[in-house]
């Protein structure tokens, strides 16, 4: 059971595996504080407490034999700077002047707990589902670990108010990526954006093509084994994860989930459409070749179809004195081809359900 307690801060060490910073591992706790500092809006609470005090409302959750901080590292790294100051010049912060006389407490309250374990209902409470949500790698990572420590995968949904289905895809994707990083296949740090968009990855990771892509068993919303990539499909998942996030300086071809994620993923269903894009890496081409070409069509006429009916409401800002009757005309043109086109395809279609 937790035990209510108060400790110094410098007394407490922040942690350094905390699922709100899941996209690195830090060396010290210098590391930590400057990731957190960039990624956790540290600044506007680092002036709150400067000019209001620590309020001691809220209790950081601490591992007890490790003193490591499960619950409150945000807070608890806004008082190392506060404390510090090399580390006020290192991030070059102006702390408020007066400083508030609390705003470097010699004691806080702090819930001491056993284990992590002990701690995961509260936090999966506050930041899975309650007002300080975490993204979905931070929630894929803290379900991973849970799992990892031998819970059921129906309790671990129930906790996070989650289903069954959603709590496995997030888990899927963290099996799969850690085989990628741990195989040296595949390096978050050389991604081409600075956004990791982890759903590209668990959502690609739910679908036929996919799965059959990489060598994985057909979904039936189970949680993957580790490594569950076959070392026969060890290139397939290299490349997969460059196509998505980009590595080094090959770039990533997911601009946006839609279209581009369903785009691939069509791709990956067609062994020429993967030849395509394994040569050249245009996923445009590659796309071409699976693409229903009637409906391609159809996409693009209804497109020139929308764009003359703007250009016709608008006829009256034309401006007489510009050049665009040569542009108009040479439409026409094309316009009167493709209508022509059109008719003989109609009259073709005809003439061969007659006979």
């Amino acid at each position: 059971m937790a035990r209510l307690d108060k400790a110094a801060p410098d007394t407490l060490s922040l942690d350094l595996s905390n699922p709100r910073m899941p996209d690195t591992e830090f060396a010290g706790e210098d590391e930590a504080i400057a990731y957190l500092y960039a990624q956790a809006d540290l600044g506007e609470l680092i002036q709150s407490i400067g000019n209001s005090g620590w309020l001691d409302f809220e209790p950081l959750i601490v591992e007890e034999k490790s003193r490591t901080v499960i619950e409150g590292n945000r807070r608890l790294a806004a008082l190392r700077i506060i404390a510090s100051p090399r580390l006020q010049q290192q991030f070059k912060v102006a702390l408020p002047h007066p400083l508030h006389e609390n705003a470097v407490p010699s004691e806080i309250q702090v819930n001491y707990v056993e284990s992590r374990k002990e701690a995961r209902d509260f936090i999966g409470f506050k930041h899975v589902n309650g007002a300080f949500k975490w993204d979905s790698y931070a929630k894929a990572r803290f379900a991973h670990s849970w799992l990892q420590d031998g819970d059921d995968i129906q309790e671990v949904s129930r906790r996070l108010g989650d289903g069954h289905n959603t709590v496995s895809r997030l888990v899927n994707g963290v099996v799969v990526l850690e085989q990628a990083e741990e195989s040296k296949l595949f390096d978050r740090e050389l991604r081409s954006k600075k956004s990791f968009y982890f759903s590209h990855l668990y959502t690609a990771l739910s679908t036929a093509n996919v799965r059959q892509f990489l060598g994985l068993p057909e979904s039936d919303n189970s949680v993957l084994p580790a490594n569950p990539v076959p070392a026969s499909h060890r290139t397939q998942l290299r490349n997969f994860l460059s196509w998505l996030y980009g590595q080094e300086d090959e770039p990533a071809l997911i601009r946006s989930q839609n279209p581009d994620l369903g785009r691939l993923v069509n791709v990956l269903g067609s062994e020429r459409a993967v030849r395509a894009l394994e040569s050249n890496r245009d996923l445009d081409r590659a796309f071409d070749v699976v693409e229903d070409k009637a409906k391609a069509f159809e996409k693009a006429f209804y497109h020139l179809v929308s764009s003359a009916e703007d250009v016709s409401r608008i006829i009256a800002r034309y401006d007489p004195k510009s050049d665009l009757v040569d542009d108009a005309e040479t439409t026409l043109r094309v316009v009167t081809i493709v209508v022509n086109a059109m008719k003989e395809a109609h009259l073709r279609g005809n003439s061969t359900n007659e006979s």
